[in-house]
């Protein structure tokens, strides 16, 4: 652990104490919490996503909780929905044209993608304090 110096003014630094005091904990362990959850959280971000979509997943840590909630419960339009079964489907009796393969892939690359963004918000809003556990939240 490094050992730092901050000077905080008088006052703050007696809340600090009340509100450990409180807590019963020490001040050190309040400061840390305190700390770590307002910097931005350290959620892993792959290096083989295209650079797009990297750039999106990393700004996303800046997002407000209200938005982060919002890409977490983000789906696929139910137009997007029902042409990709309706391809599916199609691929189950016959190949595909190349025009309904491109736009399979299409479709296929935009939910991988929303599954990501979905995923990502879920785990920063869960490095924010938020309960994720009941997957009815997430609805």
């Amino acid at each position: 652990m490094t050992l730092y110096t901050v000077n905080v003014p008088e006052n703050l630094f007696r809340r600090l104490q009340q509100q450990a005091n409180v807590e019963r904990r020490s001040i050190d362990d309040l400061v840390q919490q305190t700390l770590s959850r307002q910097l931005p959280p350290a959620v892993p971000v792959e290096d083989d996503l295209p650079p797009s979509l990297r750039e999106e997943l990393l700004a996303m840590e800046h997002l407000s909780d209200a938005a982060l909630w919002s890409l977490a419960r983000s789906t696929l339009s139910s137009e997007q929905l029902a042409e990709m079964d309706r391809l599916h489907n199609i691929a189950q009796e016959r190949p595909l044209t190349s025009d309904e393969n491109a736009r399979q892939q299409d479709l296929l690359r935009e939910y991988d993608e929303t599954v990501l963004r979905r995923a990502h918000a879920a785990m920063l809003l869960m490095s924010r304090g938020y309960d994720l556990s009941d997957p009815k939240v997430l609805q």
